[in-house]
């Protein structure tokens, strides 16, 4: 009667002598693993063991052994075994021992082996399914809940996520084991989520809900929750679910946002606009006001009012950058003026990214700000740049009409800028790249050392000054005049050097014109002059006889001029050497108080006629190198002019002091000084203060450009300072005695 009920619950059965191993199966048995009996004979214990899967072995025999020892009943194990297409079987064996030997060990063993796979199989999807709802509630970074709809909020479920965010388990919540979720909601937005609930359900609508709760470590916590109530067929509130989402990070941000948006000049906003035209700025900072004198509520829903503040010239284009914007959904940016709340337009200047919204509107996220000042400088700017624009047009006209052209040159890298006259000065073509290279292989090969010494010496003063010849491409030679500065090393390490260059060829044969001019009278004057002078001479000294008085004082005034003729032509002649290089010079060791004191002997005469004291002041300055005829002419004509303007009773001193490597002679006097205008040409040939044809101080404007032709042979420099009615100085500088000659100096004019 048993067997007959076990095959037709098709469940397998087994007996198993325990000691001896020997087993039998039945049919079903060995059809769980697709086998028949036959198959699988000889049939015993291993044939349970081969089949069995080898992972599941240790349960099953640590299951069997608690069965032997009596901790259980009945042996009750599942297990997969292996069937004969080699794919696994659960199955579920069942059993206990019936018979043990006298010794108590475990003899005969009864059982059932019945095939559980799809079972088995459902149970593991189904916990594969709960696991991985489980997974996904996990991973939503918000709590989802189930609650009762009464005043506590009766947690029926909530996930794990509310500890994090409340500091309590989940299990703390569930029909409020421990604690109620009204609890930990902060007790100033109770009511109000009270009422908005309560509303929603009323309503069956969802709600939306912004509150505090208070975490267990006293922290507060913002939340959003989105929820929705749930209802029988009866319209009766069966429970609410909804979702909850920690928002205090972005509060947090918002109130920062806030905070920073209100220290901006402009305002922060979104801007949308819809197709029929209706605008509005459903968020906008608090600096809208400042903009737009207008407040963000004013403006949430409708803003089209604002157009009409807008800039009639301005508005066309402003609604056709909004259009364009909207159309292509590219930035907009656009200047316009706007009338605030006074009469005055302002320039605001606006950027903004737009968006298209589900119901056809464009939503621009941007920015706004008044750039009135900014405006002020552009236009001031405009304006100065056409007046630089013109002044520059002048500059270049005026540099092409006096064939002057500007430059700038790094000395140390090569590299050369110059104005385009500069291309008409050289005889360039436009296309030619400006180089220091190129302005070198222009040079007239007697002038390079010229220019480089001048270069060198702007290295040290700052200053390069230096007339020359250039030769252009079709071999016709100009002669420039270069002007240029420089600043001090530390301060130029590029060796940057500023300066103008100008044609000045025809200036230079003019002068050469009138030196060959002056040369030529000068020679054909001094031979008749000198007829004239001994004749005169001759008649003053009567020896041709008594001369009469009337007559006397005309032969004196004759025999004056003609002096002053022939001074004129003695300094025209040294000009004429000085400038040809053909005065000869005998430059020795001089000792400077005697060549001083030798001065002052040879004008004293001179100073007691004018009623002016000499004194000399030697300080440390024992030898200079000089020619000892030429000094003596450079410091006769400056103490003669001192003389002459000193007004009477005062002192003219002769200064000497060494100053490093040079001896300096320094001629003071306290007259009425050089004036500031004509200061610039002191040293210029036939240059006098006094322009009139009665000159008091007499001279022949040739006295100081002659002193500093001497003193730059001599390899010195003379220079000048002067205040008018208080002092005026005149400044020699020789080398020491000592010191090397350059090659000029030891050459042809030696």
């Amino acid at each position: 009667m048993s067997r007959s009920v076990l095959e037709g619950t098709r469940i397998g059965t087994w007996q198993w002598n325990v000691q001896t191993g020997e087993t039998i199966f039945n049919e079903r048995w060995a059809d769980i693993v697709g086998y028949t009996l036959d198959e699988l004979a000889p049939i015993d214990i291993n044939t349970w063991l081969k089949l069995a899967h080898p992972d599941d072995l240790p349960e099953s025999g640590r299951l069997l052994e608690k069965h032997f020892a009596g901790q259980s009943a009945y042996y009750d194990c599942k297990c997969r075994m292996q069937h004969k297409d080699g794919h696994y079987v659960w199955v579920h064996d069942r059993g206990r021992v019936i018979s043990w030997t006298k010794d108590g060990k475990p003899l005969m063993m009864y059982g059932t082996h019945a095939d559980i796979t799809e079972q088995k199989q459902a149970e593991l999807e189904l916990k594969a399914s709960r696991d991985q709802f489980q997974a996904l509630v996990a991973n939503i970074p918000g709590i989802t809940y189930r609650c009762k709809a009464d005043s506590d909020w009766t947690m029926l479920y909530m996930s794990g996520s509310i500890d994090p965010l409340s500091g309590y388990p989940a299990s703390d919540f569930i029909n409020n084991s421990v604690r109620s979720y009204a609890s930990v909601i902060h007790p100033e937005d109770q009511s109000r989520l009270e009422l908005d609930v309560n509303s929603a359900i009323a309503e069956k609508r969802n709600w939306l809900l912004q509150y505090r709760l208070l975490h267990k470590d006293g922290t507060m916590r913002w939340v959003e929750e989105r929820g929705q109530a749930e209802f029988n067929e009866d319209g009766e509130v069966i429970c609410l679910d909804g979702f909850i989402l920690d928002i205090t990070e972005e509060k947090s941000l918002k109130q920062q946002l806030l905070k920073l948006t209100s220290q901006l000049p402009g305002v922060v906003y979104q801007y949308q606009q819809w197709p029929d035209g209706r605008a509005a700025f459903p968020y906008a900072s608090d600096n809208i006001k400042k903009i737009y004198g207008v407040s963000a509520e004013d403006v949430k829903h409708d803003a089209t009012f604002l157009f009409s503040k807008m800039h009639p010239d301005d508005l066309q284009g402003l609604a056709q950058s909004i259009e364009q914007s909207a159309n292509n959904l590219s930035v907009w940016q656009h200047q316009y003026r706007f009338f605030s709340n006074d009469s005055h337009p302002v320039w605001l200047s606006g950027s903004a990214t737009p968006e298209r919204m589900p119901d056809g509107s464009t939503l621009w996220h941007g920015y706004i700000e008044d750039v009135t000042a900014t405006k002020q400088h552009y236009f001031e700017l405009e304006r100065l740049n056409k007046e630089y624009r013109l002044s520059q047009q002048r500059l270049d006209i005026a540099s092409e009409t006096a064939q002057m052209g500007f430059w700038q040159a790094s000395l140390k890298t090569g590299e050369l800028w110059w104005s385009p006259v500069i291309y008409q000065i050289f005889g360039l073509e436009d296309s030619v790249v400006p180089s220091v290279a190129l302005f070198k292989s222009t040079l007239h090969p007697d002038d390079r050392q010229l220019v480089a010494n001048s270069e060198q010496k702007a290295l040290e003063t700052g200053l390069h000054d230096v007339v020359h010849r250039i030769i252009r491409p079709d071999g016709s030679i100009r002669w420039v005049h270069e002007l240029a500065k420089m600043l001090p090393a530390e301060q130029n390490p590029q060796q940057i050097m500023v300066g103008s260059v100008q044609d000045v060829t025809e200036r230079i044969e003019l002068q050469q014109l009138k030196d060959q001019f002056i040369s030529t009278v000068s020679h054909e004057l001094r031979t008749p002059l000198t007829a004239i002078k001994g004749a005169l001479s001759l008649l003053n000294s009567n020896k041709l006889g008594q001369v009469p008085d009337a007559m006397h004082r005309l032969l004196d005034i004759a025999s004056s001029n003609s002096e002053r003729l022939a001074q004129l032509i003695n300094d025209l002649l040294d000009m004429e050497k000085l400038i040809a290089g053909k005065m000869p010079f005998d430059i020795q060791p001089l000792a400077v108080v005697a060549e001083l004191q030798q001065a002052v002997d040879n004008l004293q005469p001179f100073a007691m006629q004018h009623h002016v004291d000499l004194v000399i002041e030697a300080v440390g300055a024992s030898m200079v190198l000089a020619d000892a005829l030429r000094l003596q002419q450079v410091l006769t004509n400056l103490l003669s002019n001192a003389i002459k303007f000193s007004p009477a009773g005062s002192d003219v001193k002769l200064i000497a002091q060494q100053q490093g490597e040079n001896v300096q002679i320094v001629v003071t006097d306290k007259g009425a000084g050089i004036a500031p205008e004509f200061q610039h040409r002191v040293f210029e040939r036939f240059a006098q203060a006094d322009g009139s044809n009665q000159r008091q101080k007499g001279g022949t404007g040739l006295g100081l450009a002659i002193c500093k032709e001497l003193v730059q042979q001599m390899q010195g420099s003379i220079s000048f300072s002067s205040k008018p009615c208080v002092e005026t100085r005149f400044v020699v500088s020789l080398p020491i005695a000592g010191i090397a000659l350059s090659a000029d100096s030891k050459g042809e004019n030696a």
